[in-house]
This record gives structure tokens, sequence and C-alpha cells, in this order.
């Protein structure tokens, strides 16, 4: 063995995977986090503002 490495370090990064597979999988778990955030913060806003236009349309 040559260097004193084991693996070839340009395929792990301390985390046991190829940067291919993160990419694919979809980036950090921060990352994930964020995009699953926005999508509940959209759908909760179109819940509000559905919820408002059927109380304005019963009022009228």
């Amino acid at each position: 063995m040559i260097g004193g490495q084991s693996e070839d370090s340009c395929e792990k990064s301390g985390t046991g995977e190829t940067p291919q597979k993160r990419k694919r999988r979809g980036g950090s778990p921060a990352a994930r986090g964020k995009r699953s955030l926005a999508r509940k913060s959209t759908a909760v806003s179109q819940v509000i503002h559905t919820s408002s236009f059927i109380l304005f349309v019963q009022w009228n």
C-alpha cells in the first residue's frame, strides 16, 4: 500500500457515500429539510387562501 490510504480518497468524503450518490439522493439533510418546509408552508398558505375565499363568498 502506497500513501497509507486503504480507500480511494476521491470516492469517500467521511460520510460513506460518493458525491454522485449524495446528489442523486437530493443533497444534505438540511437542504432536504428546507425543501420539505417550503412545501408545507406553500400548502398551508393555499389552505388559508382557499378558506378565506370560501368565507368571503358565504358572507356575500
